[in-house]
């Protein structure tokens, strides 16, 4: 009985995954490192090419619960232009869906210590749904399998300094619309523009010691508010650990570590605090970043505060950034 509940639970929410197309929403514990992904504004801001690898297991545990498999690369290509690439996975029981975009950015300098970039996302999504697989017969809403393609734009700003940022962005500009009609019975489904909004301030405590306090935003028609209110401490740009509270959802613990000048890894769990905590063990999500390089020049420009490698706080850099 408890596993028939189990599996009537995980295809709830797959038919509404699927009637909202929620998966869309990226929603990663660990965003700061998954940034370009929710505004593209943000490709090109660390200065040098950065490559991140990201796993993601929700409700942990569960067979057919939802996995996300994510491989991005952005940097600088020139004084003020930033490109980016990523490929993210999404699998969720009968739901395979990849999502492939590119990002474009370009940044103009309202001050010496700021920045101000534009972002244009361009890409779509290849969905897979094999809804045979889950035996439900004489409903035409399951009589056959979805191969698609869904293309796709998106925007967005991105301001900052060492210390302080403030972003706005949508990733699925264009809405698509899917539906089937037959005998009568029409169903449909379709992606709603998903908006982020976000901010974040790194507070020096003292010499080795800084508080990053971030908020974010999510707010898709018809559902609602999605918020995520986070607090981390990094010790002398080596270890960051925090806390991270989505309302109404979960409570997750932060860990990150530079392992060498340009690898840091990072880990969170999350734990359910809704009703679903009955049937799950939390969410795990594993995230490793590579720093590639990049001319000496862009390496002097301005980083995002939740940004850090050796050396990228230093008063050296900041230093180099304002002369």
């Amino acid at each position: 009985m408890k596993n028939k509940l189990k599996q009537l639970v995980i295809i709830s929410a797959f038919l509404t995954i699927y009637k909202s197309n929620a998966q869309q929403d990226p929603l990663y514990t660990q965003y700061y490192n998954n940034f370009s992904l929710i505004n593209p504004a943000y490709s090109g801001s660390h200065g040098l090419f950065t490559a991140t690898a990201n796993i993601r297991s929700q409700w942990a545990g569960e067979a057919g619960s939802p996995e996300t498999q994510t491989l991005s690369l952005h940097g600088q290509t020139g004084k003020s232009v930033g490109l980016g690439l990523s490929i993210v996975n999404d699998k969720v029981y009968v739901l395979n869906e990849t999502h492939v975009y590119a990002d474009f950015s370009y940044s103009i300098y309202p001050s010496e210590n700021s920045t101000l970039a534009f972002g244009l996302k361009a890409g779509g999504s290849f969905l897979d749904v094999d809804l045979l697989k889950l035996g439900i017969e004489n409903d035409n809403l399951f009589s056959e399998n979805i191969n698609q393609f869904n293309p796709n734009i998106g925007a967005g700003a991105f301001y900052y300094t060492n210390k302080f940022y403030l972003s706005i962005s949508t990733v699925n500009i264009l809405k698509t619309k899917r539906y089937t009609k037959s005998d009568n019975v029409v169903s449909s489904a379709s992606d709603e523009m998903v908006f982020y909004f976000s901010s974040g301030y790194v507070f020096d405590l003292n010499d080795t010691f800084k508080l990053k306090p971030s908020v974010m935003f999510r707010a898709v028609n018809g559902s609602p508010l999605s918020t995520d209110i986070s607090a981390s401490i990094l010790w002398n740009d080596k270890l960051e650990f925090g806390i991270s509270h989505r309302v109404d959802a979960s409570i997750s613990g932060l860990f990150q570590i530079r392992l060498m000048d340009n690898l840091k890894i990072g880990y969170s769990y999350d734990a359910v605090t809704s009703k679903l905590s009955n049937y799950n063990n939390g969410s795990h999500e594993f995230s490793i970043i590579l720093n590639l390089g990049g001319n000496e020049t862009n390496k002097s420009k301005r980083k995002p505060p939740f940004y850090w490698m050796k050396g990228e706080n230093s008063e050296e850099i900041q230093e180099m950034d304002v002369n």
